[in-house]
């Protein structure tokens, strides 16, 4: 087992947690799948650590946080931080779909990924999230400020 381990299962964990009580806040109908999708994750996460543990048993406990952060980039991972707020701010104000198309490309551009790529990844995207949740799950997406 390694030291990261232990620091993914616990975020994941948290994550669940936090989603599942968010869900609180939908309406009944709307309830159903992303707690289906939670469950999920759990199961996955415990399969995980169960997988960890069987390993520590046989290999023992390692440190490998400097191995991973070996190559980490300040800079970028503080940027990528606050686009994630950015896009948050956004989506009150504009909308999901707005803040989506817009965070999707600012940060894709910023991590150098290729024009093509960033635009075939933006409109399958936003075709299968409003296929999904606005027309097959009727699930209603943030429309912001602006737009209300």
């Amino acid at each position: 087992m390694k030291k990261s381990d232990i620091g993914i299962i616990a975020i994941m964990y948290g994550i669940c947690a936090f989603f599942f009580f968010m869900t609180v806040e939908l309406p009944e109908e709307a309830q159903t799948y992303p707690r289906c999708l939670l469950a999920g994750l759990c199961v996955l996460n415990t399969l995980y650590m169960l997988r960890c543990l069987l390993r520590l048993r046989r290999e023992g406990f390692s440190n490998d946080l400097p191995q991973i952060f070996s190559g980490f980039m300040r800079s970028q991972f503080f940027l990528v931080v606050l686009c994630c707020i950015g896009y948050m701010l956004l989506m009150y104000a504009a909308g999901f779909y707005v803040a989506s198309i817009v965070y999707l490309t600012g940060v894709m551009l910023l991590l150098h990924v290729p024009k093509l790529h960033i635009l075939l990844t933006v409109g399958v995207l936003a075709l299968l999230i409003y296929a999904v949740f606005t027309l097959f799950l009727k699930v209603p997406l943030p429309v912001g400020v602006l737009f209300s």
